[in-house]
């Protein structure tokens, strides 16, 4: 508050100096609130520079109780200036002051008795607070128009509850929603509105036991799902109702209740569940088909290598004619070769890992133990074994099977007079480790190498096997939740780079930067 008087001061004072020190320069005239010395009808006898500049008057000392007291508060004035004069003190008395110009000025009154005819009263303008008060009289109810407005708008039902339970507020999706009129919900208990959307839905036991739980105990409610029955003015729909108490400084001031509308998510989620299990199903069948298909065919392909192989057997060399043995002989390579494209296309078709069935496994052995498999290719060819390879989560026959496939390519492929494969891993992005088989071979075309991860696709139709090896890394690491991919220039080797996960992880798709 801005500084007053010292009361206590001009108490002590004698009679014969309080006039002086009420007129003090510091006390009196710098004040910034009015102060007035005035005999006991309340005339003023000496005003401050405030007093002047507030009130107006500024060529006078001096002002009668009718001038500078607004008519209709003189009489209470002049009551109070009698307690004045009778207890000595008048503390926060609100009046309004009247200016040169007529205009009307609220102020706070204090008032101290320097004897029996004289008192010292300084007032507090209040002009300020009462225009703050009114601009928030008028702005409240702009304000809260534009809040409900806002509410309104939106396609989310909301209920406000006052602290005895009524509902204060509720939008216009709420009566969308139910086929209430909204003007008959505003006003009424919330638990009345609860009985009316109750006779709405479909099967609303469970959901009207648990709001009115909440209501009772104060607690908050989290995605309730509800189902609204069409009607006269309502349309079917799914809503997700939520509720929360509203505290203010730890006190309960209200409630306000929530419900989306998740018609639209709700079909999408039974559309993508009915499309799962459609795709289920028809893998369910492929896989029948393939066993199907592959067993129609391996059979014929079988008795024709088998055909081909007696015949030739039965006539030794010099038995048939040189065309039909050359026949014969391309006869049973074709049929062994369609009997490979079937065993792989079989093999290629049953990888599916499940990330239960993970377990740790210590990449380091798990790569000398294919070397070791692989011994035979591998004389005079320079393997170079990381020693701090990490451990990974994933099945131990799968993943041997990528080192296996891409250590025989790195081989099969290298045209080196001294071939080298490295083996190792490159860093770890997140949950994945970036694992690579790197050679010193033939490496392949930039236009060549997303295409070579297809099945049976073979850049060099003449070279052993089906084609069907990188498509098989790529199928087992993607189920795994990785990637594989390669980097390579003709003439100087590749690197084949795959991620497998170091902890447990569901599938994903990764970014890579290449």
């Amino acid at each position: 508050m801005l500084r007053r008087f010292t009361w206590k001061d001009a108490n002590k004072a004698k009679n014969g100096n309080k006039l002086d020190l009420v007129c003090n320069e510091v006390l009196f005239e710098d004040s910034p609130n009015i102060v007035h010395l005035i005999d006991n009808e309340g005339n003023v006898i000496r005003r401050n520079r405030a007093s002047k500049t507030i009130l107006g008057w500024p060529g006078r000392n001096t002002l009668h109780l009718s001038e500078y007291v607004h008519p209709e508060d003189i009489s209470e004035f002049r009551g109070e200036l009698r307690k004045l004069f009778d207890v000595g003190r008048l503390q926060g008395k609100k009046l309004r002051f009247i200016t040169e110009g007529h205009r009307s000025v609220s102020v706070e009154v204090h008032a101290r008795r320097l004897d029996g005819k004289r008192a010292v009263l300084e007032a507090v303008d209040l002009s300020e607070v009462e225009e703050l008060k009114r601009e928030l009289a008028e702005e409240r109810p702009r304000y809260r128009y534009l809040i409900e407005a806002a509410i309104d708008t939106m396609e989310t039902g909301v209920v406000l509850i006052d602290n005895s339970g009524k509902v204060i507020w509720a939008n216009r999706a709420i009566e969308r929603f139910f086929g209430v009129p909204r003007d008959n919900c505003i006003g009424s208990l919330a638990t009345k509105l609860l009985e009316k959307i109750r006779f709405r839905l479909e099967d609303p036991e469970e959901f009207v036991r648990t709001v009115r739980q909440a209501y009772q105990e104060d607690l908050p409610v989290e995605n309730i799902t509800c189902k609204i029955r069409p009607g006269l003015r309502r349309e079917e729909k799914v809503l997700q109702y939520s509720s929360y108490p509203v505290k203010k400084e730890e006190k309960r001031v209200g409630r306000i209740d929530y419900y989306v509308d998740v018609t639209q998510l709700k079909r999408l989620q039974a559309e993508l569940l009915k499309k799962t299990q459609d795709l289920e199903e028809m893998n369910r069948n492929l896989r029948e088909y393939d066993w199907a298909v592959a067993h129609d065919l391996k059979a014929p392909a079988r008795t024709i290598v088998a055909f081909a192989d007696q015949i030739l057997k039965n006539n030794p060399d010099g038995a048939l004619p040189p065309r039909i043995r050359q026949d014969l002989e391309l006869i049973r390579e074709v049929g062994e070769n369609m009997i490979a494209l079937i065993r792989d296309l079989l093999h290629f078709s049953t990888i599916k890992v499940e990330p239960s069935s993970f377990e740790r496994l210590n990449l380091r052995k798990l790569v000398e133990g294919v070397c070791r498999d692989l011994s035979a290719i591998l004389e005079g060819v320079e393997v170079v074994v990381d020693p701090n390879l990490p451990e990974v989560m994933g099945i131990e026959t799968r993943i041997k099977e990528v080192y296996r496939n891409l250590i025989q390519n790195a081989v099969k492929f290298n045209d080196k007079p001294a071939p080298r494969i490295e083996i190792g891993c490159e860093r770890k992005q997140g949950n994945l480790y970036v694992l690579y088989v790197r050679d010193n071979g033939m490496g392949i075309r930039e236009e060549f190498q997303d295409t070579i991860f297809r099945i049976f696709n073979k850049l060099n139709p003449e070279s052993e096997g089906t084609g069907a090896g990188l498509a098989i890394c790529r199928r087992i690491v993607e189920e795994h939740g990785g990637r594989i991919w390669v980097k390579s220039k003709e003439g100087e080797g590749s690197t084949f780079y795959f991620t497998l996960p170091k902890a447990h992880t569901r599938k994903v798709e990764e970014q890579y930067v290449h």
